[in-house]
C-alpha cells in the first residue's frame, strides 16, 4: 500500500531498470543502493526527502502486478530457505552499530588473494568493508551454495579466497541480511566495518571452500 514497483527507462538512457514508486513522485532504485536510500527516508521524514530529492524523468514505464511481486518473494523466500539463508530483517547498515566480544571470527569472501578491502601490511580490514560471519561462512559451504548469489556480490567472478578476520573486543560493526542487488537473491548474513578494524586482526586466508 502506497508504493508500486516499477520497470522503466531514464529519459534519453536506452537501459530499463527497476524502481519503487512511493506516493507516485518519490522514486528509489530496486539495487544494492535501495535499503541505503531507504533507512534515510525513514529517518529523514518523505517530505524532507522529497524537497532533497534530485528530479527525473523516466519512460517506457511498466507497472509489476502484486501477482508478479508476491511470486518472486515466493521464489526468493523458497531458495533462501533450502540453502540455509535468511529471510527478512535489514541489510547491515540499516541496523544498529554492536560491540564485537573479542573471541568471534568474520569472513571475507573475494574472487582476488589481494583483496584491497584488507590492508595485508597492518594485517586489518580497511573502513567501509563487508564480510559475512564464519558460522554463514561455513553454512554456505555446506550447502555448496553459490556465494555470489549468497552475498549478493556486485560481480559474478568466481570466489576463490576466505579471509579470517577476529576484531578485537569493543570494535564497532554492523550485521544484517543481505539484501537483494545485483541480479541476485541474498539471504547470507553480513557484517559492516565502517571503521575497519585495529592493526592485527587479519589473521590469515584460506583457499574458498577449505574449513580448517
Amino acid at each position: 500500500m502506497g508504493f508500486q514497483v516499477i520497470s522503466a527507462k531514464i529519459t534519453n538512457e536506452s537501459l530499463s531498470y527497476k524502481f519503487v514508486v512511493y506516493n507516485a513522485e518519490l522514486i528509489l532504485n530496486l539495487d544494492d543502493t535501495f535499503e541505503e536510500y531507504r533507512a534515510h527516508v525513514i529517518k529523514e521524514g518523505y517530505d524532507a526527502s522529497i524537497i532533497k530529492a534530485n528530479k527525473i524523468s523516466i519512460q517506457d514505464i511498466q507497472v509489476f502486478s502484486r501477482k508478479q511481486i508476491d511470486e518472486f518473494r515466493f521464489l526468493l523466500e523458497s531458495t533462501k530457505r533450502e540453502k540455509g539463508r535468511h529471510s527478512g530483517g535489514n541489510g547491515a547498515i540499516s541496523n544498529p552499530k554492536i560491540k564485537a566480544n573479542g573471541e568471534d571470527f568474520f569472513t571475507r569472501l573475494s574472487a582476488y588473494e589481494n583483496d584491497r578491502r584488507i590492508d595485508f601490511e597492518n594485517k586489518c580490514l580497511r573502513p567501509g568493508t563487508y564480510t559475512t560471519t564464519l558460522e554463514d561462512y561455513v553454512t554456505c559451504v555446506k550447502y555448496n551454495d553459490d556465494p555470489v548469489d549468497r552475498y549478493a556480490l556486485p560481480n559474478d567472478d568466481k570466489v576463490k579466497w576466505a579471509f579470517f578476520i577476529r576484531p578485537k573486543q569493543g570494535e564497532l560493526y554492523q550485521e544484517g541480511v543481505v539484501q537483494p542487488a545485483f541480479g541476485h537473491y541474498g539471504g547470507g548474513i553480513e557484517d559492516y566495518f565502517a571503521d575497519g578494524t585495529t592493526k592485527g586482526t587479519y589473521l590469515d586466508k584460506l583457499a574458498y571452500g577449505t574449513l580448517e
